[in-house]
């Protein structure tokens, strides 16, 4: 319960009484006793239990961007019949020294209301709290806390990088056939394919009455899934291959390609070196799964890049490998996969001073982006130079 004030006042007055007893001064004395006095007064004071609070902690929003703005509010209230004492509240986060907040004192009833804003410079996950409540002597000798609320976290997104047209090649997927082919309609339209008898539970929306009336039973409209794109993302992770800052580059190039897929209604999957593996996913209704992955990534210790699975498909969709340095193996493992994809990019977040990579061979591509060069540059062009490829 003793502050560190409180601790050197009584070993202060300790020895001031021991100086008196050993000096024959009795002032000595009188003073280290007073001293005990105070001290004695206060561990007192604060026995006492704290009030009745009421506390809620809103963080709002949840997830954020990097550099985004997010605050806490914090709402107290008096849920005792006395009037509270002037008390400290205390809010950890993780990162900070955290926020302190004087809790003016409240009748019953009554209630105050505070607010501070969070760090958002760094992806990742901000933990708050547990917040406590303390009451304090008038001298700071002694002090009494206990926890009033729990644990929030907030989700620092990755920045992204708009990419203008998404630039992932023309491999889409055909649903019946698996062949890439390139868009026609927007995404989500459906051609009609055939008629079939209805089933229990059928949308009564597609029931094809003209037909069913010809036939005397009831028929549904089937329709073929719509034409859509796919692009599988890998993300190598390990240390030995990428240094943090380069790192970083990495994951927010990882978070611009799946925006840009969602924004093209695409599918996406997230591989990352670490062993996750979103599967195949709708990247616009799975946004924010698959930013929360980028969210918590971290550079890790291991020996091979993992293999982009295979599902008996030829020259669908798009597989991008996002690096820092990726080793022979590591690229021969990717290339290994030509047949399997529409395109293939690696994109090299290189190191200063590095050497050119070399060619790759045809239906692979590499986007290199130096250091002082953005992904979205580096990848627009990249794009540009794909889009004359297949007009030439």
């Amino acid at each position: 319960m003793l502050t560190r004030a409180g601790w050197s006042v009584a070993v202060g007055a300790a020895a001031t009484i021991a100086a008196g007893r050993v000096f024959g001064l009795p002032e000595l004395a009188v003073l280290g006793t007073t001293g005990l006095v105070l001290v004695v007064a206060a561990v007192v004071r604060v026995r006492r239990p704290l009030p009745d609070l009421h506390v809620t902690r809103t963080v709002h929003p949840t997830r954020v961007p990097v550099g985004g703005r997010s605050r806490v509010e914090l709402h107290v209230a008096n849920g005792g019949r006395r009037r509270t004492p002037l008390l400290t509240l205390h809010d950890p986060v993780a990162g900070t020294i955290g926020a302190r907040v004087a809790l003016a004192p409240l009748g019953p009833g009554a209630s105050q209301s505070a607010s501070y804003r969070l760090p958002t410079e760094r992806r990742g996950v901000v933990e708050i709290g547990p917040l406590t409540a303390a009451r304090t002597d008038a001298f700071g000798l002694a002090q009494r806390s206990g926890r009033v609320a729990d644990v929030d976290v907030l989700t620092v997104l990755p920045s992204i990088s708009p990419l203008p047209g998404g630039g992932f090649g023309s491999g889409l997927d055909d649903p019946l056939a698996g062949q890439p082919q390139r868009r026609a309609g927007g995404a989500g339209n459906e051609d009609f394919s055939t008629l079939r008898p209805y089933a229990v539970g059928d949308d009564l929306r597609r029931i094809h009455w003209p037909s069913s009336a010809r036939a005397d039973d009831l028929l549904v409209r089937q329709d073929d899934p719509p034409w859509r794109g796919h692009v599988t993302v890998l993300l190598d992770a390990r240390a030995d291959r990428i240094d943090p800052d380069r790192f970083e580059l990495a994951v927010t190039a990882c978070a611009s390609i799946l925006h840009a897929a969602a924004r093209r209604a695409d599918q996406a999957r997230l591989i990352i070196s670490d062993g996750t593996d979103t599967g195949l996913v709708d990247a616009r209704a799975a946004s924010d799964l698959l930013l929360e992955h980028l969210a918590l990534v971290d550079r890790h210790e291991g020996a091979s890049l993992p293999d982009a699975p295979a599902d008996g498909r030829t020259r669908t969709g798009s597989l991008v490998l996002v690096s820092g340095s990726p080793s022979p193996a590591d690229v021969a493992a990717v290339t290994a996969r030509r047949s399997r994809f529409a395109t293939i990019r690696v994109v090299a977040f290189e190191p200063p001073g590095a050497a050119t990579p070399p060619d790759l061979g045809p239906g692979v591509e590499v986007v290199r982006v130096p250091p002082g060069t953005s992904f979205a540059a580096a990848w627009t062009a990249a794009s540009r130079r794909a889009a004359g490829a297949s007009r030439s």
